[in-house]
């Protein structure tokens, strides 16, 4: 049973990564491209403008290629759907783990702040022993300043 699936699976990575791979292409010239004209743009008097601007060709761009992403997701679906796999529920389930990675790191990054300000010092001074000093006898190694 496994083997019926395995060409199916093989065309369906290879058609993912060959689609992928041009819309990446597709992107980083278009980025470069936007780039190029907030460069430009930063070169204007008012900052609002400016603003404005940046605004507008991002808008511009987002809907000029969302068609491309739009069919580039169906396709992706379509070609998954025949391989055998539920991408819905694969996304579902990132989703759900990054919402509860993102739960957890706010809570341990909020508890660092709070452990940061008090008990740092206390914790280190108990953590490292005291240690009474050798009297020199100004040879061996570790007193060549002497």
């Amino acid at each position: 049973m496994a083997i019926a699936f395995e060409k199916p699976l093989k065309d369906f990575l290879k058609n993912f990564q060959k689609d992928l791979s041009q819309l990446q292409k597709t992107l980083k010239k278009e980025s470069d491209q936007l780039l190029k004209k907030v460069k430009t743009s930063t070169q204007k008097d008012s900052l609002q403008a400016k603003r404005s601007e940046i605004e507008k060709l991002i808008e511009k761009n987002l809907k000029k290629y969302e068609p491309t992403i739009n069919k580039f997701v169906a396709d992706v679906h379509k070609s998954a759907k025949k391989a055998g796999i539920d991408l819905t529920d694969i996304e579902q389930k990132v989703k759900d783990n990054l919402h509860y990675a993102r739960e957890r790191l706010s809570k341990t990054s909020l508890g660092k702040k709070v452990a940061k300000g008090q008990g740092k010092k206390a914790a280190v001074k108990k953590a490292t022993p005291t240690r009474k000093a050798k009297p020199s006898t100004g040879k061996g190694p570790g007193n060549e300043a002497n």
